[in-house]
């Protein structure tokens, strides 16, 4: 036991006699705390080794779903099709629920299942970032048209013209256009093709004849 207990500062003499006075500080402070040290290494390779396993189950889990979501697109249609779709949901990592509810909002569409189609886009829209988020918007506003509601697919359409990018001022106005006109609002309908008329479009006689009616009335 006492030869335990003087180990250490044996140790520090030994190093010491062979390095230079300068640094004896440095290996005094480093046997000092030698303990938190080793614990602070300790941790940060528990660390290390936390992240490493979770990588490796998140890459095992977006390979599986990847997998799962393939087989469904080759096997599944119809109702089917969609209840598998919004089954994978519930096990799919985050990083794979874009590409999930993209083929289940398309799916929905394609069936002309228009409410359950908007609810996949806005679910997207939710999720996602940047141009996704826009595309997606657009999609949940042409769905909800479709589906004979008009006044909420303005009301999405209003909120993505004063926040999309400049590069999706067409899309986003046409569309609100004709939203607004469904859901008879008129001055919302002219804004639109007023700002449709500002833009590069290759219909623009048809705009200038729908502002010119609509300032008519």
């Amino acid at each position: 036991m006492v030869e335990n207990k003087t180990a250490g500062p044996a140790a520090l003499d030994e190093i010491e006699a062979r390095v230079p006075s300068s640094l004896h500080p440095v290996l005094e402070a480093a046997f000092k705390h030698r303990n938190v040290i080793m614990a602070s290494v300790a941790a940060i390779i528990l660390v290390a080794a936390a992240y490493a396993a979770y990588s490796g189950y998140s890459a095992r889990a977006l390979a599986e779903a990847q997998s799962q979501l393939g087989v469904i697109v080759i096997e599944a249609s119809g109702q089917d099709k969609l209840d598998r779709l919004e089954g994978l949901l519930d096990s799919a990592p985050k990083s794979a629920r874009a590409a999930v509810l993209a083929e289940l909002a398309q799916s929905a569409m394609n069936l002309e299942e228009w409410d359950r189609a908007a609810d996949a886009w806005g679910r997207l829209a939710a999720a996602a970032n940047d141009e996704l988020k826009v595309v997606a918007r657009l999609g949940e506003a042409k769905c909800l048209l479709l589906a004979g509601k008009a006044s909420e697919s303005m009301t999405v359409l209003k909120a993505l013209a004063a926040s999309a990018p400049a590069g999706f001022a067409v899309p986003v106005q046409r569309q609100l256009a004709t939203a607004a006109e469904q859901a008879g609002d008129t001055a919302q309908a002219l804004q639109a093709y007023r700002r449709l008329s500002e833009e590069q479009v290759s219909d623009k006689p048809f705009i200038d004849h729908r502002i010119a009616q609509s300032e008519a009335n």
